[in-house]
This record gives C-alpha cells, sequence and structure tokens, in this order.
C-alpha cells in the first residue's frame, strides 16, 4: 500500500513538473545590462528597473555608479517574473553639471533599452545620453 501511494505521489510530482509552464521556470537568468555613457561626461547610475509587458515595473537596487565618459557599466541580474516575457531596462542616472560657480549633479534622467524577450544569458544594452 506505501508502494503504491509513493509511486501516485512520484506520476503526481512529475506530471506538476511538466505542466509547469515556461515563464514559471526561471529562464531569465544571469542577464547581463550594460550602459554605456555618451553624454560627453561624468555620469552617476542611480537605479535600475525593468519593464516587464503585461505584468508591471520592477526596480533592481543598485549602488551609485561613477562612469567617465566613454566608458561603460555593466552588471548581471536575475530579473524575477521576466521570464521569455518582453521586457525593458531602464536606467536611472545624473549628469555632472559644470558652471562657473557650481559642480553639481544634474536631475535624474532616464534611458532605456528596447523591448526583448528576457530569457538566460540576454543582453540588455542602454545609451545614456544628455
Amino acid at each position: 500500500m506505501f508502494a503504491k501511494t509513493l509511486f501516485a505521489t512520484a506520476i503526481i510530482a512529475l506530471a506538476g513538473a511538466v505542466a509547469t509552464p515556461s515563464h514559471a521556470r526561471g529562464n531569465c537568468k544571469d542577464v547581463y545590462v550594460i550602459a554605456h555613457n555618451e553624454t560627453g561626461g561624468l555620469i552617476k547610475v542611480i537605479d535600475m528597473n525593468f519593464m516587464i509587458s503585461g505584468y508591471g515595473k520592477k526596480s533592481e537596487p543598485i549602488r551609485n555608479v561613477d562612469i567617465p565618459n566613454g566608458q561603460s557599466f555593466s552588471d548581471t541580474r536575475n530579473f524575477e517574473h521576466a521570464n521569455e516575457r518582453q521586457t525593458q531596462v531602464t536606467i536611472l542616472y545624473r549628469t555632472r553639471t559644470n558652471n562657473k560657480h557650481f559642480n553639481k549633479w544634474s536631475g535624474i534622467k532616464r534611458a532605456s533599452s528596447t523591448y526583448q524577450e528576457c530569457k538566460r544569458n540576454r543582453t540588455f544594452s542602454v545609451d545614456l545620453t544628455d
């Protein structure tokens, strides 16, 4: 009797694993995000968001990172809930303002990638311009 119950439980578990939709299997891991600084000056990346089509916006915490002009910032992330769905990455950043009396950071600016299907090892590229 115990063997039959164990066998039935194993069959149900296997059927559930096969029936699991592909977007719930964790296919949007090790996603590369690359931000290229094309502003002509120093910038500070302050936040990263990703928008999942039909799901909404998610925020990815990030340390403030200074990026000199012409340099790139890259990071590897796992985007939860984005598995095989159309996804867009948005980088929030500030530019360094240089004027005669002040040398400070600008207000928050945003730049986004194009939407693409989020899969393992996918690269999202964002050009940061002024």
